[in-house]
């Protein structure tokens, strides 16, 4: 039994006519009687009262055609699933983010991917960048957004640019920096730092040190903090000022200032990461989104 005589034999009890059976699969009459012929023959019971003038299901016939159907329809439709999840149309998507820079577009891109593919279901993961990192090692999330530092020491990611995201001084309003437009990192040598609990993000505290000694000076860390709630508390509370992306200013609500650094390295470069060896078919349909979001955008 295959589905071809499945097929055949549907034909047949929706018509009760051989003729019309045969003409609808582009088969000579012959051929069609000889097939459902060997498919009673395997069943071991008739499935048709045939005189010369009328077809009609027996009653082992009568239920053979509403199993043969269901049968047919549901294996049509394994089919098609599986195209579909083969080309990505439907399926799963795990986004890992870090919070304030993909704010201001994941939520466009992730509305206009869902509207283009419903039955993708989208689940998103917020953490740390080295949480993010293990993450995408493991293979327990498709695709993050990271900042592109320290991004060589994972050879086992695929990554593009996403977006810059300009560096600034964070200072309270009454700081006699603010009275500048823009910063040198050397304007800082002199200033009280706070920054992010080095044990929580190793690569950005790692990154301000290096970036300051190549400015000529090491950075005076006076607090950590373990949360950009309590640095941007610690920045108003005039503790220390902050080296941090412009893009935490959705945090603030206008009590601190953000005075970019002048500099063609000064930025963090956003990028979208994943493995190289997920196979998710998900994963390129979500970059064409994100590719198309920002050509719009322009």
């Amino acid at each position: 039994m295959n589905f071809k005589q499945l097929s055949y034999f549907i034909s047949v009890a929706e018509h009760l006519n051989f003729s019309k059976a045969a003409t609808d699969h582009y088969i000579a009459q012959t051929a069609i009687s000889q097939q459902i012929a060997a498919l009673e023959k395997e069943l071991g019971t008739p499935l048709f009262y045939r005189t010369s003038r009328i077809v009609r299901l027996t009653k082992g016939g009568e239920v053979f055609y509403k199993e043969a159907k269901l049968l047919v329809e549901k294996s049509e439709e394994a089919i098609k699933r599986t195209l579909l999840a083969n080309s990505g149309s439907q399926g799963n998507l795990s986004i890992g983010f870090q919070g304030p820079n993909e704010k201001i577009f994941l939520p466009k891109v992730i509305r206009s991917f869902r509207h283009k593919y419903p039955k993708i279901y989208i689940k998103l993961f917020q953490e740390s960048s080295d949480g993010l990192h293990n993450l995408l090692k493991e293979n327990l999330i498709d695709i993050s957004f990271l900042f592109s530092y320290g991004i060589e020491e994972f050879p086992e990611l695929n990554w593009k640019n996403v977006c810059r995201d300009p560096l600034c001084a964070i200072v309270p309003p009454d700081h006699p920096l603010t009275k500048k437009s823009t910063l040198s990192r050397s304007d800082l040598a002199n200033e009280p730092i706070v920054h992010f609990n080095h044990k929580d993000i190793p690569i950005g505290y790692n990154l301000l040190i290096r970036d300051c000694v190549n400015s000529g000076f090491m950075p005076n860390i006076v607090a950590e903090a373990p949360s950009i709630e309590t640095l941007l508390i610690m920045v108003e509370a005039g503790i220390g000022i902050a080296v941090l992306p412009l893009s935490l200013k959705t945090y603030t609500d206008n009590t601190l200032s953000f005075v970019e650094l002048e500099g063609d390295n000064e930025y963090n470069q956003l990028i979208a990461a994943w493995s190289k060896d997920n196979p998710n078919p998900t994963i390129p349909l979500f970059l064409k989104a994100l590719d198309e979001y920002f050509v719009s955008a322009k």
